[in-house]
Parts: structure tokens; C-alpha cells; sequence
């Protein structure tokens, strides 16, 4: 079986399992492995080490499969609809969290595909990857002509926007087609930059994760800097502010892919209900969701946050109970979010709450919105 052959029929049994774009590329040196390095050595990553294990074996993904000699672009997009109505979604979830984990559903996908090629050349090895690998993926999409990176430094596709998933097969299989030279097409447009509430992207292709929404809200497991929380608005999980204003996404194309349509069961309720689940009832809650990632302490977090900029007397109540939670990330947010709602019965329960705190870190949180109630 030629190499055309092959990749007809992995691209078929692609489609079938999901995938809605495929392409090929073959294995080589990275490109964009200093530029990330850079990034890296700046400090722009925050807390996420894990970008920054095994720089050798990003740079060159032979490294992670000796002998491999293609690697398999797969592209997944997640633009379901419809969108929650105004009237009852409070409380911001970034798009691709609305149904299930897509490592999950990706890599039951990917598990068949491997199979399949498997087939195709018994005794060839494939390896499969969902942003866990050291894999650039964004780059070897960028390759493979799936798209370009945009000044955000998401993915771009020209007839669809960026509603969707990267995944990639790294294989022994001979399958790459000739490489695409990539051309970017944002031009002169800095919709992103000038939307980013926090001034995340602080050049255009460069992120300071420390500042972006998704990361404060979901890989952070500390305080969000007391600066930063007015400007995360009512984003309870993730950030979907610098797609959402990129002109390219006008052409993002709809899809009724069941894995990935909200999930109401989840979502549908105030966001002050979310402040009476335990640990338990948490995971219950989104067992299989990509929200569990935020933790029930962070996600907690990030709902008195909301509530804070959200600014209604009503929602005092449940914020007391918030501010007795177990965890101190949760009162120290839940103190923050009522100095927000001022007044005199916010000032009353935070003061009476000091007379008992023994957390440090709450302590001074309360004090301070206390001053500013």
C-alpha cells in the first residue's frame, strides 16, 4: 500500500471517529522550540512547569518516538450550539467546557485511530497526543496548512475560526505530505489585544499565562491577585474573550457533536448555588466535565469572585455561608466579593467573622474589605 493510499484511509476512519480536519507532516526539528524557551525563561508560563519538562524532546518529536517519521494533525471543533440564553446563564464557562472532557472523548477517538493504523502497517508504532504530550502541536498544525497562529496564540483555520481541538498522531508510518510555509493573516488587526480585560497578551504571539483569565481561573490554585479580580468579570471557568473578538471566528461553523453541546444539568442554576457544594457533591457534579481541573476550592473561588463583580445585595447570604467555608481560599474570596456589596450588614458579618478567623491570609482579606466595604 502506497503512502496516498494510506493516508486516504487514515483520514477516512478520521472522519468517521469525529475528527474533522486531517493532515500530514513529517517529523523534524521544531521551530517554534526557542521561541517557547524564551517564554519559558521569562517567567510568562506561571506555574505551569509542566511546559517546560523534557525541552529536548519538544524540540524534536523523533525524540519522543525514535524512528518516527510523520506526524498527523487532527483538528476537532467544539462550536456547538445553541448558547446558553442571557436570561438564566450567569456565570461565564469558556466554550469548550460546556460538555465533556475533551481529553476523554479525543482520546477514546485517538485509541481507534491507533488501532486502525496499526492495521494499515502491523509493527509500526504510533503515539497519540492531547496536549499532554511535549508536543507543539499548534506549530505542526501550522505545518501540516491546517491554519496559522494568531497574535493570541490560538490556532487559526481561514474558513473557520478557531472553535476547536488540537490533537496529533506521532508515527513510524512514511504519510507526510509536503510542507505548508504558513502565512499569517491577522494583518494589522489587535482585536484581542484591546479586549483581553487583564492585558494578558502583551505583544502580539505572546501570553503572560499570569495574567490570562483561563489560567487564574483554572491551573491557579492561589489567590487571584486582589488587582486582577474587578477585570475577570463573571468568568467562573476559563476565558473565551480574545476568540469570541477575532473577526476570523464570523466564519466558525456550528457542529452537533453531542460531546461537546452544554450541559445544563451542570451549569443551569445561579451562580449561588454553586457555593453550597462540598467536595463531594462537587465531583458529582462534574464528574467527566473538563471543570473539575479548577478544583471544588478554586472553582469556589472564582464564583465569589464573579459575585463580587457581579454586585448584588441579594447574593450577601450565600456569601456568608462562604465566608465559614472550610477552605481559607474560599473565605478570602467570599471576604473580598461582600466588601464588594458595601454596606452596613457586609461590614457587620465580616467584622464579626474577624473576631473568629485564625487563617493569616483571610484575616488580612477581610480587614482589607472591610476598608473597602
Amino acid at each position: 500500500m502506497d503512502a496516498s493510499e494510506v493516508r486516504r484511509r487514515l483520514r477516512d476512519r478520521a472522519l468517521e471517529l469525529g475528527f474533522d480536519r486531517v493532515a500530514f507532516v513529517a517529523a523534524g526539528p521544531a521551530r517554534d522550540a526557542a521561541r517557547l524557551d524564551t517564554w519559558l525563561a521569562d517567567g510568562l508560563h506561571a506555574d505551569l512547569h509542566w511546559m517546560a519538562r523534557a525541552p529536548e524532546v519538544r524540540a524534536d518529536p523523533r525524540r519522543l518516538l525514535p524512528g518516527a517519521r510523520s506526524v498527523v494533525s487532527l483538528l476537532t471543533f467544539y462550536h456547538t450550539t445553541p448558547a446558553p440564553p442571557d436570561d438564566r446563564w450567569v456565570g461565564r464557562v469558556s466554550r469548550y467546557a460546556w460538555g465533556r472532557d475533551y481529553h476523554r472523548v479525543l482520546e477514546r477517538r485517538l485509541r481507534k485511530l491507533v488501532r486502525f493504523a496499526g492495521e494499515l502497517a502491523p509493527g509500526a508504532r504510533t503515539l497519540p497526543g492531547v496536549d499532554y504530550r511535549p508536543i507543539l502541536e499548534k506549530e505542526w498544525a501550522e505545518r501540516a496548512g491546517i491554519g496559522w497562529i494568531g497574535k493570541h496564540t490560538n490556532l487559526i483555520t481561514q474558513d473557520a475560526g478557531s472553535w476547536f481541538f488540537l490533537s496529533e498522531l506521532v508515527t513510524e508510518l512514511d504519510v507526510a505530505e509536503p510542507e505548508v510555509e504558513p502565512k499569517e493573516r491577522c494583518g494589522r488587526c489587535t482585536a484581542c489585544l484591546e479586549a483581553c480585560p487583564t492585558g494578558a497578551i502583551v505583544a502580539p504571539f505572546r501570553v503572560d499565562a499570569r495574567r490570562c483569565i483561563s489560567w487564574l481561573t483554572i491551573e491557579n490554585r492561589g489567590p487571584i491577585p486582589a488587582e486582577l479580580r474587578p477585570l475577570v468579570g463573571e468568568w467562573i471557568f476559563g476565558c473565551d474573550i480574545c476568540q469570541d473578538v477575532c473577526p476570523w471566528n464570523r466564519f466558525a461553523k456550528p457542529v452537533d457533536d453531542p460531546a461537546f453541546a452544554l450541559d445544563r444539568r451542570r451549569f443551569d442554576s445561579d451562580l449561588t448555588d454553586f457555593l453550597t457544594l462540598d467536595r463531594a457533591a462537587f465531583e458529582a457534579r462534574f464528574e467527566g466535565s473538563p471543570v473539575r481541573r479548577a478544583g471544588r476550592d478554586g472553582f469556589l473561588r472564582n464564583v465569589c469572585v464573579a459575585l463580587g463583580n457581579r454586585r448584588r445585595p441579594t447574593d450577601l447570604g450565600p456569601l456568608l455561608g462562604a465566608l465559614a467555608d472550610a477552605s481559607p481560599l474560599v473565605r478570602a474570596h467570599a471576604a473580598w466579593a461582600i466588601g464588594r456589596l458595601g454596606g452596613d450588614d457586609a461590614i457587620d458579618a465580616l467584622e464579626a467573622r474577624r473576631a473568629v478567623e485564625t487563617d493569616p491570609a483571610v484575616a488580612l482579606e477581610i480587614e482589607r474589605a472591610i476598608d473597602a466595604a
